[in-house]
């Protein structure tokens, strides 16, 4: 059996050699060509438990190899619009990818790259970098997890851009070789529009959505909302509109309370120093950072924005509760802090009717806008700019910080720039806003201070 599968193995990597060598940067210590050479060596060892080990290990490097080369074609045809460097990895006659996945990659990529023309969000100086975090070696095939770096710069901008997103990635024998049968990224609009959130644990099961009957219905409907949404010009700036009516928080209102102004520039920079790690610092106030994409299900992105409030000064507001409670805004442990610590909408809730201790601030639509001299900015650095997904997900989904501004091609118009973080690898790091769940609602909280 095992023989059987290295030879299909091998059979899979000769037919993806006559392919261009990815030029994207890579920790991968082999290359295409030594895999399968190493494979060969070892056919008459398949015996020995070692060589066996070793055999795993090639695969492998392998399938991250091939990999890189999709993930490299995928990402360069959205944000740069060139054709795939690799002769038809996305059409069936390769066999690399399985045909129901093909159909769906093909139109993600084409609603994507239509969001970086519609957000006037071109690219350059572009370079991708894929890590391997983690992988898994079955009788049925290969699970990858991968991590995607990218930097650039958008045309006609200095200030560095980028972002970090996570693939699993699945790998399956099949008579031909090795066919890509499931590519899933949890921190992706598309896919959670479409397809939900997932497990984040390293055991990706099949998804049945791509073999639904509405799966292209569910892909019409997200480009009509995206088109929908940029039907309109989002350089054009419009009237932002307060969202602060939500229901009271039950929070008792202190009328002694002494509202002090919160650093802005270091909520900014506790952003961009820390967007990237796989473990982010304190924001201080000697409250411990545990990663919240660690819990099944879970993203890190509003505890992340709560430590950038702590490290521009704002401190917590420990109602004494125990466990998950809906009150306050603080974190002692994983099993007793507020809700409003991790929580997107709860976060929003928080702060528009905090009149006690903690942060406070007021929320309102996000929207480009025309800068005045003698009115300022409706909204700062070191602000908060949330995105709602609808479809599966349906709710306040991304939380992030204003960490810079871009101007528009418009005279005198700008918009936001956001820095954020969902988890190991995945992260904002000052990309435009209309890139950011494009098609649905976004929301400004402009933080105006701390109560002691």
């Amino acid at each position: 059996m095992k023989k059987l599968l290295t030879v299909a193995l091998i059979a899979a990597l000769v037919s993806s050699l006559g392919s261009s060598t990815v030029l994207a940067e890579s920790n991968s210590p082999l290359s295409p060509v030594e895999d399968t050479l190493l494979l060969s060596d070892k056919l008459n060892d398949l015996n020995d438990k070692s060589s066996s080990n070793v055999l795993d290990l090639s695969a492998v490097e392998s399938c991250f190899s091939m990999a890189k080369d999709i993930l490299k074609n995928y990402y360069e045809r959205i944000d740069l619009g060139t054709e795939q460097s690799v002769k038809g990895t996305f059409t069936d006659d390769t066999k690399l990818l399985a045909h129901n996945l093909s159909e769906y990659v093909e139109k993600k990529m084409n609603t994507k790259h239509f969001v970086v023309e519609a957000a006037n969000a071109q690219k350059e100086n572009y370079v991708l970098t894929f890590n391997l975090l983690s992988s898994a070696v079955t009788k049925e095939g290969i699970l990858l997890t991968i991590s995607t770096e990218a930097s650039f710069n958008y045309v006609g901008m200095e200030v560095q851009s980028g972002f970090g997103e996570v693939s699993n990635v699945v790998f399956t024998y099949t008579d031909t070789g090795l066919t890509m049968s499931d590519w899933y990224m949890p921190d992706d609009y598309y896919d959670e529009f479409l397809r939900g959130s997932l497990d984040h644990s390293s055991n990706l099961t099949m998804n049945s959505i791509l073999e639904s009957s509405n799966i292209a219905e569910k892909q019409t409907e997200l480009e009509q909302k995206i088109t929908d949404y940029f039907s309109v010009n989002r350089e054009l700036p419009v009237e932002m509109t307060s969202t602060d009516g939500v229901e009271a928080s039950n929070q008792v209102i202190t009328p002694l309370a002494t509202l002090a102004s919160l650093n802005k520039t270091a909520i900014a920079n506790y952003a961009k120093n820390n967007k990237a790690k796989d473990s982010p610092s304190s924001g201080g106030s000697n409250v411990s950072y545990y990663d919240f994409s660690q819990i099944s299900g879970n993203w890190d992105c509003t505890n992340f924005v709560s430590h950038a409030l702590l490290a521009g000064g704002a401190i917590p507001y420990d109602t004494n509760g125990s466990g998950i409670s809906s009150k306050g805004w603080y974190y002692r442990s994983l099993s007793n802090r507020s809700s409003s610590w991790s929580g997107v909408p709860n976060l929003h809730d928080f702060l528009v009717n905090n009149t006690t201790k903690g942060p406070a601030g007021s929320a309102t639509t996000y929207s480009t806008f025309k800068y005045n001299p003698n009115s300022g900015y409706p909204y700062a650095i070191g602000d908060i700019l949330q995105f709602y997904l609808s479809g599966s997900y349906n709710n306040w989904r991304h939380s992030t910080i204003i960490t810079e501004y871009y101007e528009t091609n418009t005279a005198l118009v700008l918009g936001a720039l956001v820095t954020g973080r969902s988890g190991k690898g995945s992260y904002n790091n000052n990309q435009k806003a209309e890139e950011v769940y494009p098609g649905d609602s976004k929301r400004v909280i402009k933080l105006s201070g701390y109560y002691k």
